[in-house]
């Protein structure tokens, strides 16, 4: 397939019009000619009647007309081809055509009127006049007429001189476009020149001085995917960092218990060497699992947006985790409305955000601890889940949602990006997470969707 041509679909683009007035310019051309060749020859139609009315005073007193002044008009060429001589007491004096009577017959001495008549079908231009002679009873109307062939071929006869003309000016005109549509397109040499000498990892804005005014919105989609290409390589360099920074602890503690299995075969080292190697590698696959989250939260791409249900949500994954909650000695539970607690969102990144705040507060409520997952609905909805731990120091809130930053008191295991995730979370569904002390004297985490967003869920 042709690759598009910009230079041949501005030519395309100008063709019809270009034909369309070629096709105008003729009709303009044949309307106007006629027209002047209609003012030449309805003059010599009046010079024509002028002449006649000389000859017919110069046999005044006479009742018709003598047979040297017939054949003065009969044969004189520059006479039209018709004429009719009428007296309007006697009737026919002469013509050599049954010309009709002008309606309305001129006045006396008025000079040549012109007339469109038909004769037997055939269309004519006349020019007629009233003059008197010694017979005050009497008058003499004159007129003289002519077919149209004549005027209609001079007019196709300039036409088709013109017509070439005109068309030769169009095939000058698209030539010329053509050029300046060639030249006009060196403007994008400065700007083509700058993107090819770019290095590949420069994704900064085009220099809007190299960008002619007519492109800019192309050169805006170019700045915005480079915008949006410079996020991407960002969030990869900060997964690979942050998979480098998560992994290379449980990494260099697997390499440490293997080192210590080979060193000491006894059974219970092995076995010791084993438990630790389980536990690393739980916690290294739940820290990938969790960078991938981070990940995924932090991109682009939005995911669907639909009206999510959040209460029965939060229910069902309460009852999902009660099992693992018992195993870890937790009491976990669920308290506020059972439906109607709508918001626009994506379910399966609220299921995630709701997955990390549990699994932080099976985590930190301990031995006999208490979890409580609970949704209300206030001016908004809130989400909310507490535990019954020691909690954490008011001076370290304003920090909690950072990537690997865990209270300097903290000594539970983890990767510091629970919160990390819930706060991405947040920010994709225009949400406030919010830190407070829970009933049980432990951490309370909330996410507070605004109530112009519940509105316009439940709507």
């Amino acid at each position: 397939m042709r690759p598009p041509s910009l230079r041949r679909r501005l030519l395309i683009i100008l063709a019809a019009p270009m034909a369309l007035a070629w096709m105008a310019s003729g009709v303009m051309i044949y309307v106007l000619v006629l027209h002047y060749a209609n003012l030449s020859y309805d003059r010599s139609l009046r010079q024509g009647a002028l002449a006649l009315e000389r000859v017919i005073r110069s046999d005044a007193g006479q009742r018709e007309l003598s047979p040297q002044a017939r054949i003065l008009i009969e044969y004189d060429t520059t006479n039209p081809g018709f004429y009719a001589v009428r007296s309007l007491r006697h009737g026919m004096l002469a013509s050599n055509l049954d010309l009709p009577a002008p309606d309305p017959v001129p006045p006396l001495d008025s000079g040549p009127a012109m007339f469109s008549v038909e004769v037997g079908g055939q269309p004519l231009r006349m020019a007629a006049l009233t003059m008197g002679l010694a017979d005050p009873q009497d008058e003499i109307v004159v007129a003289v007429a002519e077919n149209l062939y004549e005027r209609h071929a001079l007019a196709r006869e300039i036409l088709v001189g013109t017509l070439p003309l005109v068309l030769l000016l169009i095939a000058t005109v698209l030539a010329l476009v053509w050029m300046a549509v060639s030249r006009g397109l060196r403007l994008l040499d400065p700007l083509t020149a700058e993107i090819a000498g770019r290095p590949a990892q420069d994704l900064s804005p085009l220099d809007p001085s190299l960008v002619p005014i007519e492109i800019r919105p192309l050169t805006r989609t170019i700045d915005a995917l480079f915008a949006r290409l410079r996020h991407t390589l960002e969030l990869q360099e900060r997964f690979i960092a942050d998979a480098a920074h998560q992994l290379r602890t449980p990494l260099a503690g697997l390499r440490l218990q293997a080192d210590r299995a080979l060193a000491d075969p006894r059974p219970e080292s092995v076995r010791a060497a084993l438990a630790h190697v389980e536990r690393l590698s739980a916690g290294a696959g739940r820290a990938a699992g969790q960078l991938l989250a981070l990940a995924r939260a932090s991109a682009d791409e939005q995911g669907q947006s639909i009206p999510t249900d959040i209460a029965p949500l939060a229910r069902n994954y309460v009852a999902e985790r009660v099992p693992d909650a018992l195993a870890h000695g937790v009491d976990l539970g669920y308290e506020g409305v059972a439906n109607g607690a709508l918001v626009r969102g994506d379910p399966v990144m609220l299921r995630e955000a709701l997955v990390n705040l549990v699994d932080n507060a099976i985590s930190h409520a301990g031995k006999s601890g208490v979890v409580t997952v609970s949704v209300t609905r206030t001016p908004g909805i809130e989400l909310a889940v507490e535990d019954s731990g020691s909690g954490v120091a008011e001076e370290w809130w304003p920090r909690l949602g950072e990537r690997f930053f865990r209270p300097p008191d903290s000594t539970r295991e983890g990767s510091g990006l629970g919160l990390a995730i819930v706060r991405r979370i947040a920010e994709r569904h225009d949400a406030e997470v919010v830190f407070g002390w829970g009933r049980e004297g432990g951490l309370r985490v909330a996410l507070r969707f605004a109530g112009p967003a519940a509105e316009r869920a439940t709507g």
